[in-house]
């Protein structure tokens, strides 16, 4: 019969390589499956993480790697995952690889706006969080886009960065009286285009033809999963479409977890390896009651 792994890991970001390293460290024998396309990718660095504070994304990744080296027990392997099943308390992943446990670690998609020049300075010029790209930009000309709901919450915290603050509604209705009476002015004609130097932003262009300068965004996008291997699995998910867990990181499907991203709106590298961890220690746990 064919090795049972105690843990496969589907994704290999900060959480599900923050998880193998728990696991490892409680010899457990893991397999992390990760195709190598990580969500913060187009940052050039990650901010508020102690200790690595303005590293690389990528070399993050690479550090964490490098540690996981040490226990024989812990296995990467760069794969998609095509499919995931269960059997009776088995888990089977693309038909050959067997596992006790199941951890989602896969991330998120940000669905971005298809407006001239968003992609090309999404995490250069565009960012979703203000303390994660925030600080940076002090006292600098910034804008936010969004509607009343999230440009509120973003104004909460953009204006203490700064009093050149604008808000971009894009077309939608927005009460204007709370942000004005901070000194946010508000700007309800649709965005036509944004005008940049390579990454570098410098002004918003309106369909009314105003042009306004600005070095920075703020935007809060549209987030799905990038597979959906765990709804088919039977998992359930929240209000926000994000996995439905317990404190403990579990599923509505026994035996399988989720962590980082994908099941938390608070979204940063540090909160992402700390849900990982979270997630593998009560998933050794388990195992181990399951075997003592």
């Amino acid at each position: 019969m064919k090795e049972i792994i105690d843990v496969v890991i589907i994704g290999g970001g900060p959480a599900g390589l923050s998880a193998a390293l728990t696991l490892g460290r409680g010899n457990r024998s893991v397999m992390v499956l990760d195709e190598g396309k990580g969500r913060n990718a187009p940052a050039s660095h990650m901010m508020n993480f102690p200790s690595r504070d303005g590293t690389p994304p990528m070399e993050f990744r690479e550090l964490v790697k490098k540690d996981l080296t040490k226990y024989p027990n812990v296995k990467l392997e760069a794969l998609k995952v095509h499919s995931l099943v269960k059997e009776d308390n088995v888990f089977l992943i693309n038909e050959s690889i067997r596992a006790r446990k199941i951890l989602l670690a896969h991330g998120v998609k940000d669905v971005l706006p298809t407006l001239p020049g968003f992609t090309e300075l999404w995490g250069k010029s565009i960012f979703h969080c203000p303390y994660c790209h925030g600080y940076e930009h002090l006292n600098a000309p910034i804008g936010i886009i969004g509607d009343s709901k999230t440009a509120l919450h973003y104004a909460v915290l953009v204006k203490s960065l700064t009093d050149d603050l604008i808000v971009f509604t894009n077309g939608a209705e927005v009460d204007s009286a709370q942000f004005e009476k901070n000194g946010i002015k508000v700007y309800s004609a649709p965005i036509e285009s944004l005008i940049h130097q390579g990454e570098k932003l410098t002004a918003v262009k309106l369909t009314n033809g105003e042009i306004l300068e600005r070095g920075h965004l703020f935007f809060r996008p549209e987030q799905k999963l990038t597979t959906d291997l765990g709804t088919k699995l039977g998992c359930e998910l929240n209000e926000h479409g994000l996995y439905k867990i317990q404190d403990t990181g579990e599923t509505s499907v026994k035996g399988v977890y989720a962590a980082g991203d994908i099941a938390e709106l608070r979204q940063s590298v540090l909160m992402a390896t700390a849900s990982g961890q979270k997630a593998a220690a009560h998933m050794n746990f388990e195992i181990l009651h399951e075997r003592f």
